[in-house]
């Protein structure tokens, strides 16, 4: 869409819409915000409520398969992160949140939204699940949400982890990335497994081209006109 027919979208709005898209937009910044201060205090039942957990088709992408459902959302987090942390002490997950771009449907009942996000991962070894010895990793990645309006609240509905860089931390990614393959990584038990594959694999490497993924969400009406949901 272009930023003429962005304005004269804006414009057609009533002073309420505005307003309540400004609301939104701060809601949803505030929501991502507490997904990451929890996600990095190891408190992964408590991700559970900013998940739409009322929502049938809610779910999670991370880097080895997609979680389906309010089932699949609890076997990720309380389920799989606590699993792979097991005693939390030495572990620290750190995901800042950074160039946002959120669009909020001119029906205010869903948004889109996508950030990069620079951070360490010192934990498991994502080879090795089984040795609790913590490992340190600079750790890219970009979060691609989509949000929805329930009971009256901005919840996450769509989660996807796209994958940046991931190298040791004495170590230049150019020289040493991690391709964190999925195929790579050790059988997990059935109770942590995802539903199913991961859509999309990306990390660093010298022989590949940076890809524009996921792209900024582009102003919508509503998720009706959404043809590739994060």
């Amino acid at each position: 869409m272009s930023t003429e027919i962005s304005s004269n979208r804006t414009k057609s709005m009533t002073a309420e819409q505005r307003l309540a898209r400004m609301e939104a937009v701060h809601d949803i910044q505030n929501l991502m915000g507490r997904y990451s201060f929890l996600h990095s205090a190891n408190m992964h039942q408590e991700c559970l409520d900013l998940f739409a957990m009322d929502t049938p088709d809610v779910r999670a992408e991370m880097m080895w398969g997609v979680y389906e459902g309010p089932e699949g959302i609890k076997r990720c987090y309380p389920g799989f992160h606590v699993w792979a942390d097991g005693d939390p002490t030495g572990k620290m997950h750190m995901h800042a949140l950074t160039t946002s771009v959120v669009e909020v449907a001119d029906d205010l009942k869903t948004a889109r939204a996508v950030w990069v996000s620079p951070g360490h991962e010192t934990g498991p070894s994502f080879h090795k699940l089984d040795d609790p010895t913590p490992v340190a990793n600079w750790a890219w990645c970009k979060y691609a949400c989509d949000f929805l309006l329930e009971n009256g609240e901005w919840k996450i509905w769509h989660l996807h982890v796209y994958g940046i860089f991931m190298s040791s931390f004495e170590k230049s990614w150019a020289e040493e990335p991690d391709d964190m393959n999925p195929d790579d990584m050790p059988p997990l038990p059935e109770e942590y497994a995802p539903d199913r594959p991961p859509t999309t694999h990306w990390n660093y490497r010298p022989d590949r081209v940076y890809l524009n993924e996921p792209a900024a969400p582009a102003p919508y009406a509503d998720f009706s006109q959404v043809t590739d949901a994060y």
